[in-house]
């Protein structure tokens, strides 16, 4: 990927002298930037542009280029590609649009490019992109002309989408926030974010990394990178709804994932999701000041207002803020006018006009030992504003100086930020709940790390567990006793049961449990939802109620077999479950459960396997985790148990690949353990096994 952004030479294709032609740009883009390497030009006409020669093919180009920028017809693209790949080129920008993302039948054009590529072993971006941009070495090729000025900085830009990627670095140029490195992606046919953010990771320029996803190529892969950095990873990941998911397919041909899993998955991995333009731009803002340490911050302003709902964000973020010292408290009381108002954090400045003071006020509170951070809300107008534009100048330095954020969010009217933007060399916010969010995303990025230690990682028979996942029917499902038994095999609880071939058999499966007990229907048609269908009848608690469940249950429904189960009281009934996402692989979920389970819809999801942190994790941010942990005298649920049975779980997808789809449902936890009662299982897929 390096070569991308440091090509010792560039050929721009698609280039002429007529008005308005794109590649034109490009070449303005590369001479604006600084670039000192080669810039080659190709038109078949021939000619000189801006001094430089125009070859009329690739073949008559004096050297073999280190980077290609391709903005010609899509149907030129791979003869081109196959020009440059005899020429030697071994890195390629195809900026052209017009393939799958116009018309589902130019697919054609693709797979030319791609064979070409093969073909000469060849790494390209696009098509269907605006190009890459490395403020080290000075290479900028996008086709739209760049009339901001690009600070050098840390944070790298990967876009599927073009606009949305130019909307990017706009904004951070008029944000003060530095650029490293940009690329846009495009149809992603060759390189995707996972070989950009593998590079990134490594990178030695870039600092912070955001992402903007329409798809996402690979989820495991995307998932396993960003765990392994403490650089920040910033998602916004589109594409969410039905409307979105056709917009984008005729955009950049994009696939929509599970959003559910995608955002489960970035919170587990320590990537930062966002879900729109502007809370990614404050996140931006915030990464680019220097990270806070910890979560302790001063707020400082001049309204009594607006310090009370930083106050407020405060606490939303599990931000602290510690009580300021007095010898840094008792030169603001004395300059203060009447001392009308309690200094505290946040410190209240509404009755200070001495404007002098202010970058004291600052500089000492950036210097706390206490302090990670400061949030500043700074509002003048009128003959206040020369003063407080010094000031506003003069708050970058001190930001820099401490080593710490900064975060300085002033309350004026447009125009003057405007004003205050071009003076101040950090971000600036415009409330005190944007600068918040911002320190608090900042501090908690990368933070993740790998996963730690499994407690229960082994002591489960895999040999019996892979036998009976092979035992699947045709349709791809397990039968409940299997499943039950599949669960037994993987170390997970299961309330005592018999399979029964009659209702005989099932009155003697009863007498070996004993009373009461619960009958279930096993195999027939539409037994997969048991309950609605006749298939369960619960608390039977003698032979004749037995009997008389078992014979209806045989005429009604013609089961293969039957199951006869202890009837278990009490308990709360959860569901764990697993799907295998084809992008993110096995996914674990736990949920308040039983037949309101899809009605309820509080559940927890992460990436099997889950380790014992990530197991509690599940548990804890359930929205009914107060009725596990014990609640209006009833006993908590047996904790480890459940976590046990979370991992449990989680290992044997992970294992076992074949298994599509597990359910639990439901579960019943109590202080004494947990039992799986009911469970159903699908097999399914390329890696399905056959019995051993």
């Amino acid at each position: 990927m390096k070569q991308f952004f440091y090509p010792g030479s560039v050929v721009i294709l698609g280039v002429s002298p007529r008005p308005g032609n794109m590649g034109r740009n490009i070449l303005k883009n590369l001479q604006n930037m600084g670039y000192a390497g080669e810039i080659y030009l190709v038109n078949p006409k021939g000619g000189e542009l801006d001094g430089l020669p125009m070859h009329p093919s690739v073949a008559d180009l004096p050297a073999a280029p280190e980077l290609a920028v391709i903005l010609t017809p899509a149907s030129t693209v791979p003869g081109l590609m196959e020009d440059l790949g005899a020429k030697g080129c071994k890195r390629v920008v195809i900026e052209s649009g017009g393939f799958s993302e116009l018309e589902s039948d130019r697919g054609g054009l693709e797979q030319r490019i791609v064979a070409a590529a093969d073909k000469y072993g060849m790494r390209f971006i696009g098509p269907n992109c605006i190009g890459v941009i490395c403020t080290d070495s000075k290479v900028s090729v996008p086709f739209p002309l760049l009339n901001r000025l690009i600070l050098p900085g840390g944070l790298s830009i990967m876009a599927q989408s073009g606009g949305i990627g130019l909307t990017y670095l706009h904004a951070s140029a008029e944000a003060k926030v530095g650029i490293a490195k940009f690329c846009s992606m495009g149809n992603k046919l060759n390189v995707n974010e996972r070989d950009l953010l593998g590079y990134l990771i490594e990178d030695p320029q870039t600092t912070a990394i955001l992402l903007y996803l329409e798809s996402i190529v690979d989820g495991r892969a995307l998932y396993d990178l960003i765990r392994s950095t403490n650089k920040p990873v910033v998602v916004h990941k589109s594409n969410i709804g039905e409307l979105s998911h056709a917009i984008a397919s005729s955009h950049t041909a994009a696939l929509a994932n599970d959003d559910a899993i995608v955002d489960a998955a970035l919170k587990q991995a320590g990537a930062i999701r966002v879900n729109t333009v502007h809370e990614c731009l404050q996140v931006v803002k915030g990464l680019s000041l220097p990270r806070p340490k910890g979560r302790r911050l001063a707020i400082i302003s001049r309204s009594g207002g607006h310090a009370v709902v930083a106050a407020d964000a405060a606490y939303r973020h599990n931000m602290e803020l510690p009580p300021f010292p007095p010898q840094y408290l008792t030169p603001i009381q004395e300059a203060t006018r009447a001392s009308v108002i309690k200094l505290q954090n946040p410190l209240d400045l509404g009755d200070l006009f001495k404007f002098e003071i202010y970058v004291d006020i600052l500089k000492g509170a950036l210097e706390l030992e206490d302090v990670d951070g400061v949030v500043m809300l700074h509002g003048y107008r009128g003959p206040e504003a020369e003063p407080s534009r010094k000031f506003v100048a003069k708050a970058g330095e001190l930001c820099r100086e401490a080593g710490k954020p900064l975060a300085l969010a002033l309350l004026v009217d447009p125009e003057e930020m405007l004003v205050a933007s071009e003076l101040s060399t950090i971000p600036l916010f415009t409330f005190a709940e944007e600068a918040i969010a911002a320190l608090s995303a900042s501090e908690a990025a990368g933070k993740v790390g790998p996963a730690g230690e499994v407690s229960c990682a082994g002591g489960y028979d895999i040999k019996m567990c892979k036998q009976l996942v092979g035992s699947a029917g045709p349709d791809g499902w397990l039968e409940l006793p299997e499943s039950l038994h599949l669960l037994n095999a993987a170390g997970i609880p299961v309330a005592p049961f018999v399979a029964a071939l009659d209702p005989d058999d099932a009155v003697h499966a009863a007498s070996t449990l004993g009373y009461p007990v619960v009958l279930k229907a096993v195999g027939g048609d539409d037994l997969l939802h048991k309950t609605e269908s006749g298939g369960v009848a619960l608390g039977l608690a003698d032979e004749d109620q037995l009997r008389e469940a078992a014979e209806k249950m045989t005429a009604k429904l013609k089961p293969s077999r039957l199951l006869v189960m202890n009837h278990i009281a009490g308990g709360q009934e959860l569901i764990l479950g697993v799907k295998r996402d084809p992008g993110f692989g096995p996914v674990v979920l736990l949920g308040l459960g039983g037949t309101a389970a899809e009605a309820l819809g509080d559940v927890s999801l992460r990436l099997a396997p889950v380790d014992d942190q990530e197991a509690g994790q599940m548990m804890d941010q359930l929205k009914g985790a107060r009725l596990l942990k014990g609640f209006r005298g009833k006993p908590p649920v047996n904790r480890p148990a459940l976590l046990e049975a979370v991992m449990r779980l989680s290992i044997l997808a992970h294992d076992i690949p074949a298994i599509a789809e597990l359910d639990i449902n439901p579960l019943l936890a109590g202080p004494g353990g947990v039992l799986a009662v009911d469970a159903r299982v699908r097999v399914g897929g390329e890696d399905s096994e056959p019995a051993c």
